[in-house]
């Protein structure tokens, strides 16, 4: 059984039903009814909470930068959400609307990306580089002093496995470094969306002068922007998913 995404054990529901129908031969009625829908009430929300802690889990640590973003990125959402509902009926605050819509789809994809940042960094961590570099020094070194044919190829591959590892080191450096700019850029761009918004709510009832349509011009431009970070995030979601299979 699923309620709102969210799914049942069908064992819990077949006990549920078996009480609502014990519970009517034995002419209790409506409390039958009651208490399936109790059982029922507290699977869901039993699942409930077990989703949300699983989520929580997923993030990074508190106070790991990456979380950092995440919840500057949160803020200025519901920052946002507020000043829209502030700004009179009209055609400016529909638009309004419209473009905090589009900024609160961001929200899912900045939470992926620092989740995939902080899993990777961890990953590029657990690389010992440092004495990888002093042990591929050392190989090189040993290669150098013309060893025996048998030794030479088991120095080869040692130095082959120790530079894979390097490799490897720097590749996953740099997918994070990349995972965190965009996770910035995207938490910037929600920023400036809502900064936008905060001008022009200020602006506009106090300002003859004022311009809407240059704030909203403005508005449309970040939003752009905004777009297109969400593109490339796709890319860089797939690279550090890919990754995070490998790990699993």
């Amino acid at each position: 059984m699923r309620i709102r995404g969210v799914e049942i054990d069908p064992v819990v529901v077949l006990i549920a039903a078996a009480v609502v129908v014990f519970g009517s031969v034995l002419g209790l009625g409506a409390g039958a009814l009651v208490a399936g829908a109790a059982i029922t009430a507290v699977a869901l929300g039993s699942r409930y909470a077990g989703l949300w802690i699983a989520r929580e889990m997923e993030l990074p640590l508190i106070g790991a930068p990456e979380r950092a973003l995440l919840m500057r990125s949160l803020e200025a959402a519901k920052v946002m959400k507020r000043l829209v509902r502030s700004i009179p009926n009209g055609p400016v605050k529909e638009r309004c609307r419209e473009m905090q819509r589009q900024a609160s789809t961001a929200l899912p994809t900045v939470r992926d990306l620092v989740v995939q940042a902080y899993r990777v960094r961890r990953l590029a961590e657990g690389i010992p580089v440092e004495r990888l570099e002093r042990e591929r020094t050392n190989i090189v070194g040993l290669l150098g002093a013309n060893p025996a044919e048998r030794t030479r190829i088991e120095v080869e591959s040692s130095l082959r496995s120790t530079e894979a590892q390097l490799q490897a080191g720097v590749r996953l450096s740099n997918l994070s470094e990349q995972l965190v700019a965009r996770s910035r850029a995207l938490t910037a761009s929600i920023e400036a969306v809502t900064a936008g918004i905060a001008e022009l709510q200020a602006l506009g009832p106090s300002d003859p002068a004022a311009q809407p349509d240059v704030a909203l011009a403005n508005l449309s431009r970040e939003i752009d922007a905004l777009r297109g970070g969400l593109e490339e995030a796709q890319t860089l979601g797939r690279q550090a998913a890919a990754i995070n299979l490998l790990e699993v």
